[in-house]
């Protein structure tokens, strides 16, 4: 019975790990882990900035406005995007432990960098252009 419950936490403690990227997880404590994940989010949100920047140049004052009002519905969903996928419970915060930090940074950031990656790809194909294909 002893060895089945080591394989599980065994198992357990590897499939939690293999969710969170290796540059932050292997960190020595969880202090530097939360710090990783912040300056990982910093640079994932400047990224997402100039791209944002980038389109909003080429829009009209309708499109900038949809931008701006989409870029504040889209922050609102990425950070209930990651309450969902971390299991952030906002009415009992003792429960979400130490790491929650972390994991909402690493979750926060791979959103942030995909929706940097959408709004680069808008730039080929506007809103608003509906002769353009992606």
């Amino acid at each position: 019975m002893r060895h089945a419950w080591l394989a599980v936490l065994l198992f357990w403690s590897t499939a939690a790990r293999s969710e969170v990227p290796s540059i932050c997880a292997d960190a020595p404590n969880q202090a530097e882990g939360t710090l990783c994940a912040k300056r990982k989010l910093e640079a994932a949100e400047a990224g997402m900035a100039r791209a944002r920047d980038a389109l909003q140049a080429k829009l009209d004052p309708v499109g900038r406005r949809n931008l701006d009002l989409a870029q504040q519905a889209w922050r609102r969903f990425r950070d209930l995007e990651c309450h969902l996928e971390t299991g952030y419970d906002a009415d009992n915060l003792d429960r979400n432990g130490t790491i929650m930090p972390m994991l909402l940074g690493e979750c926060a950031t791979a959103l942030t960098e995909r929706r940097a990656r959408d709004l680069t790809d808008q730039m080929a194909c506007p809103g608003g252009d509906l002769s353009c294909e992606r």
